[in-house]
């Protein structure tokens, strides 16, 4: 009977780790979260965070109300984009902000290098009030300029000047698919005599900008940087410390991957028969005809022209879908409730708001699954007990087919390439080679030789001048041939460089874009 107990132990085990395996896959499961979504000349875009997606998307709508409109622009990555973001870097311009004012070149450097051709920045300053340095700042330019900051005001109104930059952004006219972020670069130490605007009331607004508010903080008063991370976050945008473990220039890659990963696509609502506030946008993404996950928002569609006020968003897997979809059929009961709050509307002009992500609220099936499993051990123990060496077998062979069971219900992962998805832009007469579109994931040899990657047309071309490659995560340059006429958006080539989405590059005269 010792013996018996042993193995039923054995078999709980098996079963608890079954449960844990499938509750790991749903976990998994693909997901969809709308990041900002709004409308511009009577487009409807959206940026959105996509996870656990292997198989390639073919298919991408929006529903409103009964209406669906498919994607009328590609989905493509921001990165792929060239970076269509525009950047307000907002400065602390206190006498407490000049030890940092090299963390703060080193930032704004390489958060440059790493934009593409469609990034827009814009240099202010805050202290005793809200200042516009440049509204069209330059990678060349942009280091000279701050530089240029005296860092020389004993007032800091913080949160007073961040909502002044909001109002700012509101004035600008949007352009096209542009997505708006603001980096404030603090050490988070607000001395505002006058009170300025309450923190409460910041944070709000923050949560339903159409900006998303990003931050670097600088020096070591954790209580104000504490502060600083919550109203960041209440945007969903990304708070880093700059110091020892972390330096400027890495906190501006993790900046720009995570904005390079997000994916962006647009929805033409000609005839969309929908308006007023709280109007629910679905987004779907498929593969093949298979659902692979959806993202919500509840939003204002205000008219033509107007921005859509996102409030509230959910993300769904394929088997969450279908349980809502038997859950609203049999119970007549929708998502909505009490919990979800009207959200006040931002002042006049294209805003757009945040969109956050509801609880999942999808654990209780994991829950259920554990007490079905223990009950079943219960019922076997009894029953084996009666029935001895012939139940144990009986047992055995179950315990084999729950495992066949659970290997049969793991998904199959595709084989996905890996990389990063690279298109050439060229004048017709420049590539010699017709592959423009291709996935880089090792090395591409660029030069006249027919046995390169890209080959290029003209004698004046080296046989092999140049080599791409991916080094951590972004693209890269090195010269093959230091004598030849090798430049980078008109500068000289001579060591390797990492590379922007738009970068036009230049051997022997023969110009190309990379765009990925």
């Amino acid at each position: 009977m010792k013996q018996l107990a042993r193995r039923m132990f054995r078999l709980a085990g098996a079963l608890a780790m079954a449960l844990v395996l499938t509750c790991g896959q749903a976990i998994a499961a693909p997901s969809a979260q709308p990041v900002r979504v709004f409308v511009y000349e009577n487009t409807l875009y959206t940026y959105v965070k996509l996870e656990g997606v292997e198989s390639p998307i073919t298919q991408v709508e929006a529903r409103i109300g009964g209406q669906s409109f498919p994607a009328s622009g590609r989905l493509e990555t921001v990165r792929q984009a060239g970076f269509p973001i525009t950047y307000l870097l907002l400065v602390d311009n206190s006498t407490s902000m000049p030890p940092f004012r090299q963390q703060l070149e080193e930032f704004c450097d390489q958060l440059a290098a790493d934009s593409g051709v469609n990034t827009r920045f814009i240099l202010a300053t805050f202290g005793d009030s809200f200042q516009i340095l440049n509204e069209d700042a330059t990678a060349e330019t942009m280091g000279e300029q701050i530089g240029a900051i005296p860092f020389d005001e004993d007032v800091t109104r913080l949160h007073t000047c961040i909502n002044s930059a909001l109002d700012y952004f509101e004035t600008l006219p949007r352009q096209g698919n542009e997505l708006r972020a603001m980096i404030v670069i603090t050490d988070a130490v607000q001395y505002d005599p006058q009170g300025g605007v309450p923190y409460e009331e910041l944070l709000d607004r923050i949560s339903h900008s159409d900006v998303m508010v990003h931050s670097l903080g600088m020096g070591t008063d954790a209580a104000a940087l504490e502060s600083l991370r919550q109203l960041t976050e209440a945007s969903g945008g990304i708070h880093q410390v700059a110091g020892d473990s972390l330096t400027p220039a890495a906190a501006a890659d993790a900046l720009s991957e995570a904005g390079g990963e997000l994916m962006v696509t647009a929805f033409d609502l000609e005839g969309c028969e929908a308006s007023g506030e709280a109007q629910p946008v679905s987004f779907t993404f498929a593969s093949g005809g298979t659902l692979l996950c959806r993202g919500e928002a509840k939003v204002d569609l205000l008219g033509e022209g107007q921005t859509v006020d996102s409030s509230a968003s959910e993300s769904a897997s394929e088997e969450q879908t279908q349980e809502e979809t038997e859950g609203e059929t049999s119970g007549g009961e929708t998502e909505s409730g009490p919990a979800e709050k009207e959200k006040s509307q931002p002042p006049a002009g294209a805003s757009s708001g945040a969109v956050k992500e509801s609880p999942s609220g999808g654990m209780s099936w994991i829950g259920a699954g554990i007490g079905a499993a223990i009950v079943l051990v219960v019922i076997l123990v009894l029953i084996l007990r009666r029935r001895g060496k012939a139940a144990v077998t009986v047992r055995e062979e179950t315990a084999v087919k729950d495992e066949l069971l659970v290997k049969d219900e793991t998904p199959v992962k595709e084989d996905v390439p890996s990389g990063i998805y690279v298109r050439v832009k060229a004048d017709e007469g420049v590539l010699a080679t017709g592959n423009t579109e291709f996935t880089l994931s090792g090395e591409l040899t660029v030069g006249r030789d027919a046995g390169c990657g890209l080959v290029l047309t003209g004698e004046d071309v080296p046989p092999k001048a140049l080599l791409i490659f991916l080094e951590q995560g972004f693209v890269t340059a090195k010269p093959l041939d230091l004598e030849a006429q090798i430049q980078v958006n008109g500068e000289t080539l001579k060591e390797v460089k990492r590379l922007r989405s738009g970068d036009t590059i230049s051997i022997a005269g023969k110009a190309f874009q990379l765009m990925f």
